[in-house]
Order: structure tokens, then C-alpha cells, then sequence
């Protein structure tokens, strides 16, 4: 009973931020000292402290008096529509904004929240429509997210999957943070799950349960943004429990086209990015996933630092083998990635180099808290360039990468060089 008491007290890091009031993120470094601006190309009317992001869930509705919320309970259906994120209290403008995001690291962090939601369609969890006929609400849903690739720089779709203990609204924040601090160039979504606000629920399971569940209306989602969008790639972005959803659900994705090769996998699906961000997965079960995602994607990226209290938890008091976020599992992964040839698959370890740095990268929120982590997440669903074109230093192992004591420079000439000095 204290093993778990004391495991519980350190596996609350997988929660998103749990307090009264939620704030910005840090600025990542690529932007600090406004050494690079990304948000130079916007347009007046895009410089707004409010930004917009879609989302997917498959969380019941509740009905206040004043709006609709999606709370816990599972549902049976995808709901689908827009979100509206405010950043900055009701006194801050777009200088406050900027500034704080170019300039913030000796800042007082700017508030965020939830500011509306607008739900636009419905579609069953277990299926998606095919071919080009949609009922209204869903094409509705599509045509504001092609409205919106558009007029974007980067015409590209992030999907973002949370972790446990994450509501609604935290889901929906923390993709428009990354897409706001991407330089807002691509379109935002956010799948939510139906993960409780107690960790107890996933530790004894429940949630765990209601993760893999969701995998069917992730698979079925994706089918739908790839079908009837007209993103050039599709990126993912999964954190911690939300690995569990992503994993199986492009598992399953890959399954259900057992006659696609690699090229029409990919001309298919057009899945870019993967990124896997301290995930909460057994290594074995992802062995038994990994070469079909690798199919799926240009590039999967996996990120690990050696002291994730969370992931180390998990095991302790869950069970079952090392999570792929930890680096307890790095080596066997690279042995396994290795054997079976895919190439595409790297890791990045955001412990090694920490002498030479005079820090380590630790916890279980650093891929967006801290920011040299963070500047690597925006940066990659930016631009999707493979680690060497994006300031990230080789180490003696193959296909294992680092945050180099050089890194900040790294990055700031790596998007002056890739992005020719315009974001």
C-alpha cells in the first residue's frame, strides 16, 4: 500500500496543468532575445490575443445554463467542431502577447483558457463516410479546416492526443499553444478522449480502458481529414496516456489496408510527422505496433529523458514492461528499430549532453515546458525536416539524437537556413 500511495503522489506529473488558472506556456529559445519572430508574416487581423483551433471528442456533452461542455463520460459518437482559446487576461492585447512570447523567460506567465466551443458535426466513433458525399454538419466541419489551409503558410494539420488526467479544455489549450508558438501557420486540432480529472481512474485502469477504446474514432478521424481535406501532410502529436490512443489507432489504420504499399500508404494518408512525447506505452506492445506506423508516416520521432517520475511510476505501480518514454527502454529500442530497418523511426534523449549543458531536461511536461524541448516539438511541426536539418546533434549511436550545448544557436541558424529568414 506505500509503494502505490508513493506512486500515485509522483505519477500526478501526467496530468495536463491541473490549477486554478492555466498559463502560456514558456517561449521556446528559438524565440528568446527575439533572435527569430514568427509572427512577422500575420496579418492585422490574425495579431489577436484570441486563436482558433478544431477538435474531435468522443466525450459526452453536458448542458449548462449558459454553453456546452464536454465532460467524462464516453460517448458513441466523434463530436466535432471549433474552439476558441483566449491568451492573456481581459486587459492584455497583441504586444502583450508577442512580447511575452518572444521575450517572456523573465516574464510572469500570461493566462490562457477556454473561451468558446462550436460544435459543427457529428460522426459514428466505429466509422467515417466515404467518398465525396457528406452530410451538411460534416461538411461544414471540412470546409472551415480547408478554409483555413488556405490561407496558411504551412498547410498542414496538427492532430494533438492529451494524457491522462486532461479535461476538455485542456486538450484544446495546449494545441493552440503549439500551434500559436508554430507562428499559428497550420491548422490546430485536438482529439479528446475521455480521460477522468482523478489519476486513481487511470491507475485502476478505467482510463487506460477508455484510451484503447478511443482508438477506433481516432483511426476513423484521421480517414476523414485525409479523405476530404486538402492537407499536404497530416502530423500527429501524442503525449503520455494519449500514446496509447495513437498507437493502436494508427495500428489499426495500416491493418485495415493490408493491400497499400509504402507509397500508397503514404500518397493515402499523407501522415507526416509522429511525434510520441513521453508516452505512456510497454515497450513490447509497441514493438508489436511500430513497423506499421513506420509505414504510415515520413518520420516518427520518439522523445525520452532519463528522469520522467511519471513513467516510472507507471511501471512500479501498473505493471508491465518499460514505457517507450523512458529511458530504460531506449536501448532495446534502438536494437529493435535497428533489426527491423526502420529508418524513419528516431530518438531523440533530452538527457544526454546535460554535463556540457549544465542541465538536465527533465519530468514529464519538458517536450512542452521546457524551452529547448519545445523549440524542437514547433519547429518539427513546422517544417517536418528530419533532426539534422532542425539543430539536433547526432550522438555515437545511430538514430539517437540530442539538445547539444550548442543548440540554441543550432536552431536559430537551422530556421534562417531552412526557412530562408521568412517564417
Amino acid at each position: 500500500m506505500l509503494m502505490a500511495s508513493v506512486g500515485i503522489c509522483l505519477f500526478v506529473g501526467c496530468a495536463s496543468r491541473q490549477t486554478a488558472t492555466l498559463t502560456l506556456m514558456p517561449p521556446p529559445v528559438i524565440y528568446q532575445d527575439s533572435a527569430i519572430d514568427p509572427f512577422a508574416h500575420l496579418s492585422a487581423e490574425q495579431k489577436t490575443t484570441e486563436t482558433q483551433i478544431f477538435f474531435a471528442t468522443n466525450r459526452t456533452p453536458e448542458s449548462s445554463t449558459d454553453e456546452v461542455i464536454y465532460g467524462n463520460r464516453p460517448d458513441s459518437i466523434l463530436h466535432l467542431g471549433r474552439a476558441i482559446i483566449a491568451m492573456g487576461d481581459a486587459d492584455a492585447d497583441w504586444d502583450d502577447l508577442r512580447e511575452y512570447s518572444l521575450n517572456g523567460s523573465e516574464m510572469d506567465p500570461l493566462s490562457v483558457r477556454l473561451e468558446s466551443i462550436e460544435e459543427l458535426a457529428t460522426m459514428p466513433e466505429s466509422g467515417h463516410p466515404s467518398g465525396h458525399e457528406l452530410d451538411p454538419g460534416l461538411q461544414i466541419f471540412v470546409d472551415r479546416i480547408n478554409a483555413e489551409l488556405a490561407s496558411a503558410v504551412d498547410k498542414e494539420i496538427m492532430v494533438f492526443i492529451h494524457g491522462a488526467k486532461a479535461n476538455f479544455a485542456d486538450a484544446a489549450i495546449l494545441t493552440a499553444e503549439i500551434d500559436h508558438f508554430a507562428g499559428r501557420d497550420f491548422v490546430g486540432v485536438a482529439y479528446a478522449w475521455p480521460s477522468h480529472q482523478s489519476i486513481l481512474n487511470y491507475l485502476v485502469g478505467t482510463d487506460v480502458k477508455r484510451a484503447l477504446n478511443s482508438s477506433h474514432g481516432l483511426d476513423h478521424f484521421i480517414r476523414l481529414l485525409a479523405e476530404h481535406t486538402s492537407a499536404q501532410h497530416i502530423n500527429i502529436l501524442a503525449y503520455s496516456a494519449g500514446g496509447k490512443v495513437t498507437t493502436k489507432a494508427l495500428f489499426e489504420l495500416r491493418n485495415a489496408f493490408p493491400e497499400l504499399g509504402f507509397k500508397e500508404l503514404k500518397a493515402k494518408f499523407r501522415i507526416g510527422s509522429i511525434v510520441l512525447a513521453a508516452i505512456d506505452v510497454d515497450v513490447d506492445v509497441f514493438f508489436e505496433r511500430a513497423p506499421a506506423i513506420s509505414e504510415l508516416a515520413e518520420q516518427v520521432v520518439i522523445t525520452i529523458t532519463d528522469d520522467d517520475n511519471a513513467l516510472k511510476s507507471a511501471k512500479t505501480v501498473m505493471g508491465g514492461e518499460a514505457r517507450v518514454g523512458s529511458s530504460e527502454a531506449e536501448a532495446v529500442e534502438r536494437a529493435f528499430i535497428d533489426s527491423h530497418h526502420l529508418e524513419n523511426i528516431e530518438i531523440v534523449d533530452v538527457s544526454i549532453g546535460s554535463e556540457l549543458r549544465g542541465f538536465d531536461i527533465v519530468g514529464h511536461h519538458y517536450w512542452y515546458r521546457h524551452p529547448w524541448m519545445s523549440s524542437d516539438i514547433v519547429f518539427l511541426m513546422r517544417t517536418n525536416l528530419p533532426p539534422d536539418r532542425r539543430g539536433l546533434s547526432p550522438t555515437e549511436d545511430k538514430g539517437i539524437w540530442q539538445l547539444s550545448a550548442e543548440y540554441p544557436d543550432r536552431i536559430r541558424k537551422a530556421a534562417e537556413t531552412e526557412l530562408e529568414g521568412q517564417w
